[in-house]
């Protein structure tokens, strides 16, 4: 009896290990995307111009947009698995805070004092440097004491974290329409999404705007997969047919001179597409963990980490070659050690088959004899 219980117990776990990691090609676009504000952010952090994929758009840039759309894909599947208010918050907070808190530690605690042309008790002493704890707060602050003051691109320690605080918000502006059951009716938030981009690209004219509304711009990459996941049974049938459609828009607003819709009406609908798909190799990306959190949140202080020892001493390649190698190393430390410890912590939830997973049928079929 002893035996079959465990066999049972091995079944189940294997079943809930597969649920939380369906076989799709999610990690690769993680991991892709945070690579590419790595990438982009080299430049900067040198002193060089960012490349442009599109006007005002750079490879982080894109990388930021897929990872928004992404996010509100898999937020929209937690919320429709299990609609609690508290253990949807909870979930939130063990995905984001964990690697954040070690994030400013390290930064604060470590990097500070060995980086700072001031003293250790001087670093210590000044109030920036506790003030940089703010950030846990979701009130980002990017420069410590003393720290990278001589670098092409001085003072910043962590340049990427600006964008958690808008993550956050949707995710809460997600919470309240689930418990207003806005989402009963998934046809409110299509028009919400189609409102609120004719605003930002029509009347706001976001593309021209001098002044760049972040929480908007990346809200619609979000709200984007939010309706992704609501209309997915429709779409889903209908793969090609929507590829064709979305391939249509997007031409004919970048040929009426709107790159950035183009990229909206593109991105959320590929990604997720994508994503879903089970691409051989390209599924396995996460097998040794998700590491793109990791990447995202350490890379621009490891970055100015390596451009301040090495003095410009190496080429942009060689820089770029160590910064993404050292990176990854510890963004494996920190998913297989922080991260991942702390979403085991995650309340049960109810179970969905139809969640995460793969696509099935002729549409996965098509993915991967086509990729």
């Amino acid at each position: 009896m002893s035996g079959d219980k465990s066999i049972e117990e091995a079944r189940t776990d294997a079943a809930s290990v597969q649920a939380e990691h369906p076989e799709n090609n999610f990690d690769f676009w993680r991991v892709l995307a945070a690579s590419m504000v790595l990438f982009s952010h080299q430049f900067a952090l040198l002193g060089k111009p960012e490349p442009q994929i599109l006007p005002k758009v750079t490879p982080g840039t894109l990388g930021v947009c897929v990872f928004f759309a992404i996010s509100g894909f898999l937020v929209m599947q937690s919320w429709q698995r299990d609609p609690h208010a508290l253990r949807f918050l909870w979930k939130r907070v063990l995905r984001i805070w964990p690697g954040l808190i070690a994030a400013c530690c390290i930064a604060a605690l470590v990097l500070g004092p060995i980086v700072s042309s001031l003293s250790p008790a001087e670093y210590f002493q000044s109030g920036a440097t506790w003030r940089y704890f703010k950030t846990l707060l979701l009130d980002i602050k990017y420069e410590l004491p003393g720290v990278f003051e001589d670098n092409p691109y001085p003072r910043a320690v962590n340049g990427s974290l600006w964008t958690i605080p808008v993550e956050v918000r949707w995710y809460l502006v997600v919470l309240a329409a689930g418990l207003f059951g806005l989402f009963r009716h998934r046809a409110i938030a299509l028009t919400c999404l189609v409102a609120l981009a004719a605003y930002h690209f029509g009347i706001y004219g976001a593309e021209t705007n001098p002044r760049p509304n972040f929480f908007r711009e990346y809200g619609l990459f979000f709200l984007a997969g939010v309706c992704l996941q609501l209309y997915r049974q429709v779409w889903s049938q209908r793969l090609l047919a929507c590829a064709g459609f979305t391939l249509l828009g997007a031409s004919a607003a970048f040929f009426l001179g709107h790159p950035f819709v183009a990229l909206w009406i593109t991105v959320p609908f590929a990604v997720i597409a994508f994503g879903l798909a089970s691409t051989p190799f390209i599924r396995r990306f996460g097998r040794i963990g998700d590491l793109s959190y990791g990447i995202y949140i350490y890379a621009f202080p490891v970055q100015q980490m390596i451009i301040w020892a090495t003095q410009g001493r190496y080429p942009f390649v060689g820089t770029l070659a160590i910064s993404a190698l050292v990176t990854t190393v510890v963004a494996y430390v920190s998913w297989h050690g922080i991260e991942r410890p702390a979403l085991s912590l995650k309340p049960s939830r109810k179970a969905d088959t139809a969640v995460g997973r793969p696509l099935s049928g002729p549409t996965r079929h098509w993915f991967r004899t086509k990729t």
